[in-house]
């Protein structure tokens, strides 16, 4: 039995969700996240921990493609 047929589509997702769990589970990601919660809850914003997550996500996202 020789190993299933993985197309592009499914390797640029895994590479995707490798990507995204590393940036995740690093200290940076946890300590931003923190303090933008922090200041979104004391500035009364809707859903502080979801926007955070958010926002600290797409910061290092960001400053992964620009090559920092």
């Amino acid at each position: 039995m020789g190993l299933p047929l993985i197309d592009e589509h499914h390797q640029q997702l895994r590479s995707i969700a490798g990507e995204v769990a590393h940036i995740c589970a690093s200290e940076e990601f946890l300590a931003l996240k923190s303090e933008l919660e922090l200041l979104y809850r004391m500035a009364g914003a809707e859903e502080p921990a979801r926007l955070a997550f958010q926002d600290a996500l797409y910061t290092l996202l960001n400053d992964k493609s620009d090559g920092a």
